[in-house]
């Protein structure tokens, strides 16, 4: 009788240890975040779409958006959505940025005001292509959603202007970083930062006899 009150007693022990363990011992990057594991994992080491995006990003959670990240995941939105890791920040638009949007915004009004005139979309396919290779080189948003803003950019310039060789080098660069990227995900190599830039030139020149004025703004 005395030994299994004995062995009662050690298994209530064993117990109350194990649940005082996880407030005495908190994951590292829990700890970092300010954030419960659940935040980032599945189950534990096994990472959702939170812990995927802050491994792909140095560690941290600049520029997430979370209902944007589990529709890429082609998931829905995991637990403690109301969290806020402490490195979260939402990406800033850079000024130049803004400067092309409006440019290219004002060549598409002067071309629907004058639908038959061939130097007017020329102009604006001219200015979306500027856009492009801006948006391409922004490193102020992520890789992914740059190749996203740049590919729309290229591709609706190439519809309007078919000769824009701009437009088309600036899709051919989309297609390269989207392998890169492909290949970076399933190696688990970091390439956020690895400015595409090896072969990468402005493609939103001036062209001979086209229209195009050359200028970034």
């Amino acid at each position: 009788m005395m030994k299994h009150t004995i062995n009662r007693y050690a298994v209530f022990a064993a117990v109350l240890t194990a649940l005082s363990l996880p407030a005495a011992a908190k994951p590292p990057f829990a700890a970092k975040e300010g954030v419960a594991c659940t935040y980032c994992h599945i189950q534990a080491p096994k990472r959702n779409y939170r812990g995927d995006y802050y491994k792909a990003h140095k560690l941290s959670f600049a520029g997430f958006v979370d209902a944007a990240e589990a529709k890429k995941a082609g998931v829905p939105v995991a637990a403690d959505a109301s969290s806020k890791p402490n490195s979260l920040t939402s990406a800033k638009q850079s000024p130049r940025i803004g400067i092309l949007i409006k440019k290219a915004q004002d060549a598409e009004a002067a071309a629907r005001s004058a639908p038959r005139d061939a130097n007017l979309r020329i102009a604006f396919a001219a200015a979306l292509t500027k856009l492009g290779d801006a948006q391409l080189t922004d490193t102020t948003v992520p890789l992914v959603t740059r190749i996203e803003n740049a590919n729309q950019c290229y591709t609706k310039a190439s519809h309007i202007d078919a000769k824009n060789i701009g437009a088309k080098a600036g899709l051919e660069k989309v297609k390269k970083l989207q392998a890169k990227l492909s290949a970076s995900t399933k190696s688990g190599k970091h390439i956020e930062h690895e400015d595409d830039d090896d072969d990468h030139k402005p493609s939103g020149g001036k062209r001979k006899g086209r229209g195009g004025d050359g200028d970034d703004d």
